[in-house]
């Protein structure tokens, strides 16, 4: 028989198998939830895609009660549908907006091409509030206030109001900007042919805000349903700001992407390439 010694030795080392084998199964419903949706984003489960909980436990390395969990906290976002006996599927794609774009990418040969359609509300001429002054400078006296609501796939997406620094009246700025909604050219584009200045660059600042009753209403969302608030100020070569804009994004449909690194090839509506997962 085992001395005690041995025996001790064997129970130290079953337990530290047992901690090994624990450690490599992801128990976190938030850590899986966070995996699932980042397939989302990226296209590689795409909208009617089944999401298998066997599939996801072996490709996510993860407990069935965490993938569960899991699926439900995005059912609960409405990203996913579970349905008894049918299973669960993706309700819709996360579509991705870049950094300094209004919109997703809907020019030529992008993620979104063909699937963006912009509807303007507002374009009206206004003395330009003090709070707007600090953001473009306080000899801005007038400026034109524009607000759209995005739809993406028939869906509202965001909806924008712009303060833009411009001599333009409302009826020539709101010409302009229909041209660019036939086909929804890059931003740099859109911005020489508003502003007749070359686009130099843009800053943001983005929160998590509940929705107010009229934003829920024209984005389809419940009232106080979390949103991403953007401000965004865009800027002529010289450093000039000629737009200060204020965006509400619907937070279960949108993801904020940072800045792009090296090559990458554009795949459904996340933009990024990834690895296809059987979830059939």
């Amino acid at each position: 028989m085992p001395t005690g010694d041995a025996q001790e030795a064997r129970r130290a080392e079953f337990e530290r198998a047992r901690r090994a084998r624990t450690e490599e199964v992801q128990t976190s419903p938030r850590r899986v939830y966070e995996l699932i949706r980042s397939m989302i984003r990226r296209g590689t489960a795409s909208p009617d895609t089944a999401l298998g909980e066997a599939e996801l436990v072996r490709h996510l390395g993860a407990s069935r009660n965490a993938v569960r969990r899991a699926l439900q906290m995005l059912a609960d976002d409405g990203v996913v549908v579970r349905q008894r006996r049918a299973g669960t599927s993706v309700l819709h794609d996360i579509v991705a907006v870049h950094d300094g774009e209004v919109g997703p990418r809907a020019y030529e040969g992008a993620a979104d091409e063909g699937r963006l359609r912009v509807s303007t509300l507002e374009c009206r001429r206004i003395s330009t509030p003090p709070v707007v002054q600090q953001g473009l400078g306080t000899d801005v006296v007038s400026v034109l206030l524009l607000e759209q609501v995005g739809f993406v796939g028939g869906a509202p997406l965001y909806l924008r109001v712009g303060y833009n620094v411009t001599d333009l009246t409302a009826e020539e700025f709101t010409t302009r900007i229909e041209e660019n909604h036939v086909r929804y050219p890059p931003i740099a584009e859109v911005f020489e042919s508003l502003f007749d200045v070359p686009y130099g660059g843009s800053s943001s600042v983005v929160e998590a805000v509940s929705c107010e009753e009229r934003a829920a209403g024209l984005l389809g969302v419940p009232e106080g349903s979390p949103v991403l608030l953007r401000e965004l100020t865009t800027r002529q070569t010289d450093g000039t700001p000629r737009e200060l804009s204020f965006t509400h994004f619907r937070g279960d449909r949108v993801a904020l992407l940072g800045g792009d690194h090296g090559p990458q090839r554009a795949v459904g509506s996340g933009g990024f390439a990834d690895v296809d997962l059987p979830l059939q």
